[in-house]
């Protein structure tokens, strides 16, 4: 399914009226220059702002440039704004259930703003480094293999490209013209991978071998029969700091969100009650 027809989904409206809703905690725009009106329903202005902040808050969405999803992207926030003013007429705004609805989602807007202040105010680079450090100590770096593969259907048709093989046939070329694996196209290269990366039968034979080896038996796996050939063997490279920065920050704040929270609750009277409305125990 495209991008554009999941935003004609229902499932998609309502991805895209929660983000609306949550807009307050994304970034705004420094300048009205910055944010033109796109669009206006009834008069009521709709400013690409609203565009960027469903596309950062839908997770199908956020890494699609805005302009391919533009046009499907602005129906759907013209619809909601209808929909929504219609709502408004009829006198919806003050029904009961909107009412608690909006105040959970107004909870929900200053959790995500407060939280999102604090850890901007304490996360700093120094953690950030602190936390990268502690991420290399606690994941050594693993052993990795550079291999190639030839896939085929029968283990008759595998000893026959050993034996083609064993006779000074190009590994790259008989995967080219023989394998039926989706790496054949490169010569059944398969770049570096760890141990983990494949199914086990497969990772035990081509980790047991030599850089220049070439498998002297078939590899039976789900996928088929394998003939492989591992062209090097290296310790997997630590990832630097800015590599994995992204990732690391991610879970620092959520570190640092857990300490607020729990801050909060030291200094809070909070009392618990059970499913009837029975006090319960701390």
């Amino acid at each position: 399914m495209s991008v554009t027809s999941l935003l004609k989904s229902q499932t998609a409206g309502l991805a895209i009226a929660a983000a609306l809703c949550l807009g307050l905690a994304l970034p705004q725009p420094a300048r009205a220059d910055d944010d033109p009106v796109v669009a206006t329903v009834n008069g009521e202005a709709i400013h690409r702002s609203a565009l960027e902040q469903i596309r950062a808050a839908v997770p199908y969405l956020k890494d699609v440039p805005l302009e391919h999803v533009y046009d499907a992207l602005l129906d759907n926030v013209v619809d909601l704004t209808l929909v929504a003013a219609e709502a408004k007429k009829q006198g919806l705004a003050k029904d009961p259930v909107v009412e608690r609805n909006m105040k959970a989602a107004e909870r929900q807007i200053l959790r995500s703003v407060y939280l999102t202040r604090e850890i901007d105010k304490k996360l700093t680079d120094a953690q950030i480094k602190t936390v990268y450090d502690e991420w290399v100590k606690a994941n050594p770096p693993e052993e990795e293999v550079h291999a190639r593969h030839i896939l085929l259907a029968t283990e008759k048709e595998a000893k026959a490209v050993i034996d083609q093989l064993g006779k000074g046939a190009d590994f790259a070329a008989v995967a080219k013209e023989k394998s039926t694996g989706p790496s054949a196209g490169s010569g059944g290269d398969l770049g570096y991978f760890k141990a983990t990366d494949m199914v086990k039968p497969f990772a035990d034979a081509a980790f047991a071998m030599k850089p220049g080896e070439v498998s002297k038996e078939p590899v039976k796996t789900q996928f088929g029969w394998h003939v492989i050939k591992v062209e090097d063997r290296r310790t997997a490279p630590v990832p630097t700091l800015e590599e994995i920065k992204p990732q690391l920050r991610e879970q620092a704040a959520g570190e640092i969100a857990m300490e607020i929270v729990k801050g909060l609750r030291e200094h809070a009277e909070v009392k618990k009650f059970d499913l009837e409305g029975k006090p319960v125990k701390p």
